[in-house]
């Protein structure tokens, strides 16, 4: 997932912020789960309705793991959160990567 326009790919869909979607990619860096409903997507690329489409399509693009479950999507590895904070400070997402760090030191604390 090193590829140059990775993370740019990736801030395309993180910008949609449909019902909040930031704050869901956040938690997910924190290492939580967010609750999503893959069946309402319509495997297209291009049309989102909703946040779940958006999540769905991160997780059929490998940027996002899937708890089946308990219909759950989470950031699988550090590689893939590596390419989250690449495409957060890229622009428009400063607050959230302040509120990211802050927590960082918490845990190192």
């Amino acid at each position: 997932m090193n590829f140059p326009e990775t993370y740019e790919a990736l801030k395309i869909y993180m910008d949609m912020n449909f019902e909040s979607l930031k704050e869901d990619i956040v938690m997910m860096l924190g290492g939580d789960c967010v609750p999503v409903n893959t069946r309402s997507f319509q495997n297209d690329m291009r049309t989102f309705k909703t946040k779940d489409d958006v999540l769905t399509l991160l997780i059929h693009l490998g940027y996002l793991g899937y708890d089946s479950k308990a219909k759950k999507a989470f950031i699988p590895n550090r590689e893939i959160i590596e390419e989250y904070e690449n495409a957060m400070s890229a622009g428009g997402w400063s607050k959230f990567m302040h509120i990211l760090h802050s927590s960082e030191k918490l845990k190192i604390n």
